[in-house]
């Protein structure tokens, strides 16, 4: 397991084969399918659970920080402050974990749907817990692997909202139409990306004599989930948003803002929400992982996912892979992916 002094291989979207268990192991045997969750929190551990664990908050456990609410059990992982909260990389040959790190996976689901659990899980963590109506319009930013992700949950979760989803490359518009997406929007100049939005939201763009325009009243977008988060997208957010409306921060695309007008978010009074891996989650009048919903919804309808994973490489091919991963448009990539010899 992770800590100071061995931190894990990076990699946490994995599928893989159990090849070696615990004695004590119970519900996992060798040669299962599995998924693998990269946070060990409490129950993993085998601690008493912390605050967030009893409310199904994994993303604030204290394990995560390498402390827990049963100090006694943290010398066995090296003492308090010395281990870490996570498992293995997928960038490795083998992975450790804990039991209760791994979710087998249904027969019906092949590797290359599997590998998607993990984003999906966040993604669904993320819809949630901000559930649109069907009565509303939600924008959804950024047509990676989250974002398009977030388009499935949405529509898994049977909801009839709008959405119209801005992607940067034709395929990730294709994607997006594929997995319920009702409009796409490509368009680099802000001016016209804000005057489609508004269109399509009947939004009522205003243009402040200091700034740049910005949708105010409560028409137009009533939730936007930004895959992105970046300072331009989250301005963009603050801006279409409608007032009283909700933003959902999924991407990790920022730190410290220093061009954003966070100002806009009191002026019209909009609630901004933060989401982060997975959590305890309703689907279908039951509390469940991410994980199990991901994989429930997959086992559904697995061809509907086949073929987001665009490209292969062996773990000695990474440059290409990261080139290609940073490239997308270029070469027409959704998701890429490592894959060791069975």
């Amino acid at each position: 397991m992770a800590s100071k002094t061995t931190p894990f291989p990076i990699g946490h979207e994995t599928v893989g084969i159990i090849e070696e268990i615990g004695s004590d192991i119970r519900d996992l045997k060798i040669g299962d399918t599995v998924v693998f969750d990269p946070t060990a929190t409490c129950e993993a551990y085998g601690f008493e659970l912390c605050s967030s664990c009893q409310i199904g908050r994994f993303a604030s456990c204290l394990c995560l920080t390498g402390t827990s609410a049963d100090s006694k059990l943290e010398e066995k992982y090296g003492g308090r402050n010395n281990w870490g909260g996570y498992g293995g990389g997928g960038f490795s040959e083998y992975i450790l974990g804990f039991e209760k790190q791994f979710y087998k996976v249904p027969e019906n689901i092949p590797n290359e749907v599997a590998v998607l659990t993990e984003p999906f899980a966040v993604s669904i963590h993320a819809v949630a817990n901000n559930l649109p109506k069907d009565s509303d319009k939600v924008i959804v930013i950024g047509a990676g692997i989250i974002g398009l992700l977030v388009i499935a949950a949405i529509r898994a979760y049977d909801s009839k909202c709008q959405i119209i989803t801005l992607a940067r490359y034709p395929l990730q518009a294709d994607w997006a139409k594929k997995l319920g997406s009702n409009e796409v929007i490509i368009e680099r100049k802000t001016d016209l990306l804000y005057e489609k939005i508004a269109e399509l939201t009947d939004g009522k763009l205003f243009k402040p004599l200091l700034s740049k325009k910005v949708n105010f009243g409560n028409t137009g977008p009533d939730i936007i989930i930004d895959c992105v988060s970046n300072e331009h997208t989250l301005e963009d957010s603050l801006r279409l948003v409608r007032s009283n409306g909700r933003i959902v921060i999924l991407g990790l695309d920022f730190g410290i803002t220093k061009k954003v007008d966070w100002a806009l978010a009191a002026y019209k009074e909009i609630e901004v929400i933060g989401s982060m891996i997975y959590g305890l989650d309703d689907f279908q009048d039951r509390k469940m992982h991410s994980f199990e919903i991901a994989l429930e919804i997959l086992s559904k309808n697995p061809n509907l996912y086949q073929n987001m994973v665009t490209h292969k490489f062996s773990i000695e091919e990474y440059k290409s892979a990261y080139k290609i991963a940073m490239h997308k448009g270029k070469h027409q990539a959704i998701k890429v992916a490592f894959e060791f010899p069975k």
